[in-house]
């Protein structure tokens, strides 16, 4: 029997196989951070890997970049936080070597889309008649500048 809260839930369990690459500058993702957790490779090397609520799905971002890793223990995101990662340059260095350099932002979820307080008046070609007092009223609040922008002055 399955149970939705069970061990195999756990954010610090579940893996996701869908891997944050950064390939090109300008590649960058956001997302809420759902676990952090250390990652091992297999030559010992330990680094910070988030599970990330991108859009409704989950992604891995593992910093094994050292200036990602860098940043990341910087700004020290955890649960919950909204999480933005950009590859800004990608620096050549000898030996065919590159540094990846990265922007690390912290904030809140992004804002929804502000919503209009009134649904907006259906407009006259539509066939539906505009309201003469609403329009006369609508246009007596304007500021001599919006009169003027409008041809209105």
């Amino acid at each position: 029997m399955s149970d939705a809260t069970s061990f195999w839930d756990d954010p610090e369990i579940r893996m996701s196989d869908d891997y944050v690459k950064f390939d090109d500058v300008g590649d960058s993702v956001t997302g809420k951070i759902l676990s952090v957790r250390k990652h091992t490779f297999d030559d010992g090397k330990v680094v910070p890997q988030l599970l990330l609520d991108v859009d409704g799905e989950e992604k891995t971002l593992t910093a094994g970049q050292v200036r990602l890793k860098a940043a990341l223990a910087e700004k020290r995101p955890g649960v919950g936080d909204v999480l933005t990662v950009k590859l800004t340059d990608i620096e050549k260095r000898s030996g065919g070597k590159t540094l990846k350099h990265f922007e690390v932002v912290l904030g809140d979820a992004p804002a929804a889309p502000a919503q209009p307080a009134q649904p907006a008046a259906p407009a006259a070609d539509q066939g539906q008649a505009i309201d003469p007092q609403a329009a006369a009223a609508a246009l007596a609040n304007l500021s001599d500048e919006q009169k003027a922008a409008l041809g209105l002055s």
